[in-house]
């Protein structure tokens, strides 16, 4: 899990090189993940372009998201727009409107948050999405997803994929908490600035605790699948309805 190094442009790491539960390797320079790609430098875009062999971007983020704070224009890249939210949602997508004090009291444990996000249509749109990213992507053409700041919506895809080519779960979770590495050091100030301003300890600490990976988070999701199908394997076989040929073809693609 190679972390790519951008000037403003954090959290964004390959995919590739951790190993699967039957010996084989995830390809590198296919799959990244991501977050806003707002502040990418013209050395960013030439750098991706050359040496990553970006050539297809999934937007994750709400619409009203992707308006208040647009990609940069990658010349020569695909972008396309795949929200997994159809609206706002507070600890998960990052509104101008959902960062207000009064939507903040109203969060709910994150857990429930990631929850949400693997039922119903949001799960639908995590398995439309995930179908995208695994036919976009070849050994010549890689793939970007992000979201805003690279760690829910982008992690539990991240987590989908891994688990479809067959990575442990104790792998997929060492990946998902990588993101605290870009994630302590705004929830920390957050924390000080919500102590300063509120006076609230419980509620400085509840929005500090929502910005942070937490394995409990990405295993609230896992746990929810495993339990509504019986298994990893079940789901994908339930929902993606590839068949054994299929399956195999796409892993034969990004394993080696």
């Amino acid at each position: 899990m190679e972390l790519v190094k951008l000037r403003y442009v954090k959290n964004f790491r390959d995919l590739g090189g951790v190993q699967t539960v039957d010996g084989r390797t995830v390809k590198s320079k296919m799959l990244y993940r991501g977050a806003t790609l707002k502040k990418l430098t013209n050395k960013d875009v030439q750098l991706l372009k050359d040496e990553y062999r970006l050539s297809t971007i999934i937007d994750l983020r709400t619409k009203k998201e992707a308006e208040e704070q647009p990609d940069a224009v990658v010349e020569g890249v695909k972008y396309f727009h795949m929200p997994v939210l159809t609206e706002a949602a507070v600890g998960v997508s990052h509104e101008k409107k959902v960062h207000s004090f009064s939507s903040l009291k109203l969060m709910p444990p994150m857990q429930d948050m990631y929850v949400n996000m693997v039922k119903g249509e949001t799960l639908d749109n995590l398995v439309r999405i995930m179908k995208a990213v695994l036919s976009f992507a070849d050994d010549d053409y890689a793939v970007l997803f992000h979201c805003t700041v690279g760690k829910d919506r982008t992690g539990i895809l991240a987590a989908l994929i891994l688990s479809f080519l067959g990575v442990d779960r104790d792998t997929i979770v060492c990946d998902y908490l990588i993101s605290n590495r870009f994630t302590c050091k705004k929830a920390f100030f957050v924390y000080i600035l919500l102590l300063i301003i509120r006076f609230n300890h419980k509620f400085a600490k509840k929005i500090r605790f929502s910005l942070l990976a937490k394995q409990i988070f990405i295993d609230a999701a896992l746990d929810t699948l495993e339990h509504d199908f019986g298994s990893m394997k079940a789901f994908f076989q339930i929902k993606f309805h590839y068949t054994a040929e299929e399956e195999n073809r796409i892993k034969e693609r990004f394993l080696e």
